[in-house]
C-alpha cells in the first residue's frame, strides 16, 4: 500500500484535473476583487507538487497559472488539507511551498527574479475539527510592532468544505459531488452524485474508488447500500475497482470487508466443530441451540469449547454463570 498514491491526494487530483471545473472552481472560490482582475483565458495546470515529503499523507496542492486581465501571469496555488484536524503550522508551509514556487519559475534568470509573478493561495480544508489556524504568517509572529514584521508571504483564501453549505459548494454539478465526497457524505447524496456525474466519466470511478478506500464500509457493505438504493451500475463498478485494488495492496474498505470475512469464516469453522463435538458427547443438538452456536462470534465459541470438555449435559456450557 506505501506504493499506492494517498487516496485524498488521488481524488483531489482528479476533481481539478478537468478545466472546465478548474474554471468552475476559481469562479466559486475566488473573491470577486480577484476573480475580477484575471483574463478569460482558461486556467493553466502546472505539473508537480510542492508538499513536504513528511506530509504528503495529508496534503494536496495544486498549481494553476493564469493571465491577468492587465497583462502578464499570476499563479494560483491549491493546497487541500486532508487531515481530520487543523494544522496550526500550515501558514508556514504555505509560505515555504510559495518560495519553492517563486525559485522554480525564476531558475537562474535575473530578469524573473525582479518580477515575481503574484501567487494567490487558496487552502481547502474538509476536516471534522473548526478551524483554528492563524490566518497569515503575520498573526504567527510574536512582534511588539509592525516594523518587526518581514514576512515571505501573506494570507491566504480559506474555503472549509464541511462548514459550507451543499448548496454553495460549487455551481458546477460533478465538483459540488466531488466536495460533497470529500465531505464523506457521498453515500447521503448517491442520487445526486449519480445524476452528476454521467456514467462512463472518469470522475465518476474515481469518486467509487475514493469512498472504497476512504469510507469507513466494507466491500460488500458498500455494495449491497448501492444495490438496494438502484444504483446498479455503481455497485458493479466497485466490484471492479475492487479487483484492481487488491491486485495492488490493501486499502481501507477492502480490508476491512476482508477482516469481516475471514472472522465470519473463522467463526463459521468454530461453529461446526463445537457442534460436532457436542454431538459425540451428547448425542442429537436442538436446532435452536444449532442456530445460537452457529450465530456466535469466535470469542465465544473459543469460551464454549472449553467449557465443553469438562460438561455433564449440554446445558450446562450455555449456563449464563460461566460467561464470565
Amino acid at each position: 500500500m506505501a506504493d499506492l498514491p494517498t487516496p485524498h491526494d488521488t481524488y483531489f487530483r482528479a476533481l481539478l484535473s478537468d478545466p472546465g471545473r478548474v474554471r468552475d472552481f476559481l469562479r466559486d472560490h475566488l473573491p470577486n476583487d480577484i476573480s475580477g482582475r484575471l483574463a478569460d483565458r482558461p486556467p493553466e495546470i502546472v505539473e508537480g507538487s510542492f508538499v513536504d515529503e513528511a506530509l504528503a499523507g495529508s496534503q494536496s496542492d495544486l498549481l494553476l497559472r493564469v493571465e491577468l486581465a492587465v497583462g502578464g501571469d499570476a499563479f494560483i496555488y491549491v493546497l487541500a488539507e486532508h487531515k481530520s484536524y487543523p494544522d496550526p503550522g500550515l501558514p508556514l508551509q504555505l509560505a515555504s511551498y510559495m518560495i519553492r514556487i517563486w525559485k522554480r519559475h525564476a531558475g537562474t534568470s535575473a530578469a524573473r527574479l525582479r518580477t515575481l509573478p503574484p501567487i494567490v493561495s487558496v487552502v481547502v480544508y474538509h476536516g471534522e475539527a473548526r478551524w483554528t489556524v492563524a490566518d497569515s504568517l503575520r498573526d504567527m509572529i510574536d512582534a511588539d510592532h509592525p516594523e518587526l514584521d518581514f514576512l515571505p508571504g501573506s494570507g491566504y483564501i480559506f474555503r472549509n468544505l464541511r462548514a459550507m453549505d451543499i448548496a454553495k459548494l460549487s455551481r458546477n454539478p460533478a465538483l459540488k459531488a466531488g466536495f460533497i465526497t470529500l465531505r464523506q457524505e457521498a453515500m447521503d447524496f448517491m442520487a445526486e452524485i449519480a445524476e452528476s456525474v454521467p456514467a462512463g466519466d472518469d470522475l465518476r470511478r474515481q469518486t467509487m474508488e475514493y469512498v472504497l478506500r476512504v469510507y469507513d464500509l466494507g466491500m460488500e457493505e458498500l455494495r449491497t447500500r448501492l444495490r438496494n438504493e438502484g444504483h446498479n451500475e455503481m455497485e458493479a463498478l466497485v466490484g471492479t475497482i475492487a479487483e484492481t485494488l487488491l491486485e495492488q495492496g490493501e486499502v481501507r474498505g477492502l480490508a476491512k470487508g476482508r477482516a469481516q470475512g475471514e472472522a465470519l469464516g473463522l467463526a463459521k469453522g468454530k461453529a461446526e466443530t463445537f457442534l460436532h463435538l457436542a454431538q459425540v458427547k451428547f448425542g442429537d443438538i436442538p436446532a435452536a441451540r444449532a442456530d445460537e452456536v452457529r450465530a456466535a462470534d469466535a470469542a465465544t465459541l473459543d469460551r464454549w469449547l472449553e467449557v465443553l470438555i469438562g460438561a455433564d449435559t449440554l446445558d450446562e456450557i450455555f449456563d449464563p454463570r460461566r460467561r464470565h
